[in-house]
């Protein structure tokens, strides 16, 4: 008797094990296992970015939450604080309805800032094409540098689209670097730098004749046309003292 019910209570406890393995409380696949967001949007905190086993500062890819919505996308970039991701969650294309907007920094340190920019359509969570900054620049914009006045002086000039075209003629004396060992154009590849908190998508992209020494910015504004986001208008914009 003593024995039929000890197998009786193993029984139960059995039974009682594989029914709680069967049925577990929460699904992993219903919302992203992380500890906690990289980026959380201000306009909805229930817009996150979530890193996938970021290693050494560094993610190599990323889970986006929107709602009870998420998916993992191929982005990488930096984990660390102070060049965290950027998250913002509004409406970028004029349709009525927001969009997660993803700002990534791929680089950061001296003479170099590198971001990159994502788009997301919340409904479908599908990535809309976004045109790239520098290869916007590298095809539309072409610029000059040379010494003149016997080396006392350095000319300087950006031509956009082939029409619009800004000229500077800044002293040698103005620059720290020597101007002797200037790039024979303006390098736009080394400061890539995007803004979504105004009403626009906007992007700067720093100029500089030595790896040190910037001269102005473009600014380039964002426009959707055809299911895509492109760069529209670019402006240069001299930095002080040129």
């Amino acid at each position: 008797m003593f024995k039929l019910l000890i197998v009786i209570l193993l029984s139960m406890l059995l039974s009682s094990s594989v029914m709680t393995t069967a049925h577990p409380s929460s699904s992993p696949t219903t919302r992203p296992v992380q500890s906690r967001p990289l980026a959380v949007a201000p306009e909805d905190s229930s817009v996150n970015l979530y890193a996938v086993n970021p290693s050494q500062g560094l993610f190599r890819s990323a889970v986006l939450e929107i709602g009870q919505q998420h998916r993992t996308f191929g982005w990488s970039g930096s984990a660390d604080i102070s060049t965290a991701p950027q998250l913002y969650y509004k409406d970028v294309n004029g349709d009525g309805v927001r969009e997660a907007v993803v700002i990534i920094t791929r680089a950061s340190g001296t003479g170099v800032e590198l971001q990159e920019l994502h788009i997301v359509n919340a409904q479908t969570m599908e990535e809309y094409v976004v045109e790239s900054a520098t290869d916007a620049v590298s095809r539309r914009v072409q610029s000059l540098v040379e010494l003149r006045d016997h080396n006392q002086q350095v000319h300087i000039a950006v031509t956009i689209d082939g029409a619009t075209t800004y000229t500077m003629d800044p002293k040698v004396s103005a620059f720290y670097d020597d101007p002797s060992q200037f790039t024979k154009q303006l390098d736009f590849n080394s400061v890539v730098i995007y803004d979504a908190e105004q009403s626009s998508l906007r992007a700067t992209l720093s100029g500089s004749v030595s790896p040190t020494e910037f001269v102005g910015d473009l600014k380039l504004k964002y426009v959707y046309e055809h299911g895509r986001f492109q760069v529209g208008p670019i402006e240069f914009e001299a930095s002080s003292p040129f």
